[in-house]
């Protein structure tokens, strides 16, 4: 039966003087499915008696907003830094409320980002004037080929991390023991081009990378060079990128780099951003020792070798290649650090 149907016998039943429970009785004794309830009747009554006979649904609409959006924003862009709690408090609406607005103006709660330096503004020109250079000269004549670069890097012989499992309510979590503040580790130097991986050396441990202990690494990885890739020894002329640390800017390595006839690609300080080895290569290398715990020096040079042998030839070209695109979004970004 249809529900205006079962309106009309319920208007119909007002009229005869009928009660609310006397309505119920006769309209389902009619149809025993028991078409009505005593509380819907009751609605219906209540309408009627008001003088209001009509048995369309009244329009609900939607309910009147609570918050002005336009106002929200505003307010929100001006102290972006206020919580969800602050925001209700300051609109006399529920934090539930002020998180529905909140999402209908498209704003969502992210922490800052940690990045390398605070950098000042002649860094950030630094920045800026190397980019457009590297981005010039690349155009007018690509080079990203005949790049060598290198960095250096401690490996942790403890490089667990705390996993997270799906458990019961009652089952305890895995136990992970806190790594050691100042735990072992071996710090490796690594040389690499768009074809791979050149020469790789790691410090003994209790000595640091002097002037004199990087020009003897130039000169070995020259010599690999040449045997791994005669074609860019040969012809192409490699361009050394490397930051500007100590040991690679002192007056030694400048006459090493002299005499072995290596060009250095201009590099701007405070650049871990636009370093490919950082931003690359060693954090794909931090992924793929995660979760590992070694017992010896020996075990992070397996591992560290594992972890070249798995690499394909494209990661190696993919690493360099990306570096146009990364000189552009820092001069987009007018020399500043970018996402």
């Amino acid at each position: 039966m249809e529900i205006s149907e079962i309106r009309i016998l319920m208007k119909y039943e007002f009229h005869r003087g009928a009660t609310t429970r006397q309505a119920v009785g006769n309209i389902n004794s009619v149809y025993p499915t028991q078409a009505v309830t005593q509380t819907t009747v009751a609605h219906w009554f209540k309408r009627f008696r008001s003088g209001d006979f009509d048995l369309s649904n009244q329009p609900r609409g939607r309910p009147e907003i609570k918050v002005d959006n336009d106002a929200l924003k505003a307010d929100v862009e001006a102290d972006s830094s206020q919580s969800a709690l602050e925001l209700a408090s300051k609109f006399g609406v529920a934090k539930s409320t002020i998180l529905i607005h909140l999402k209908q103006i498209n704003k969502v709660k992210k922490l800052d980002k940690w990045v390398p330096h605070e950098l000042k503004d002649e860094h950030k020109q630094q920045r800026l004037d190397a980019c457009l250079s590297l981005l010039s000269r690349n155009k007018a004549d690509p080079f990203l080929h005949r790049i060598v670069t290198c960095d250096e890097k401690w490996i942790m012989y403890d490089n667990r991390k705390r996993s997270s499992q799906w458990l019961d309510p009652d089952e305890p979590p895995k136990h992970c023991p806190k790594r050691k503040v100042h735990q072992k580790k071996l710090m490796v130097t690594v040389w690499w081009s768009s074809y791979g991986v050149i020469h790789y050396d790691f410090m003994v441990p209790g000595t640091s990378i002097t002037s004199d202990v990087y020009c003897s690494q130039l000169d070995d990885m020259m010599e690999k060079l040449a045997i791994k890739q005669p074609k860019m020894f040969n012809r192409l002329t490699p361009i050394l990128l490397h930051d500007n640390a100590r040991p690679h800017s002192a007056k030694n390595t400048v006459a090493k780099l002299q005499q072995l006839g290596l060009e250095t690609l201009r590099h701007p300080t405070y650049s871990p951003d636009l370093a490919p080895t950082d931003c690359h290569f060693f954090q794909s290398l931090d992924n793929f020792l995660s979760g590992k715990n070694f017992t010896s020096s020996g075990a992070v040079k397996t591992a560290f070798q594992e972890f070249i042998d798995s690499r394909e030839s494209v990661f190696y070209t993919k690493g360099l290649n990306v570096l146009p695109l990364k000189w552009q979004q820092c001069v987009d970004n007018m020399g500043g650090y970018f996402d």
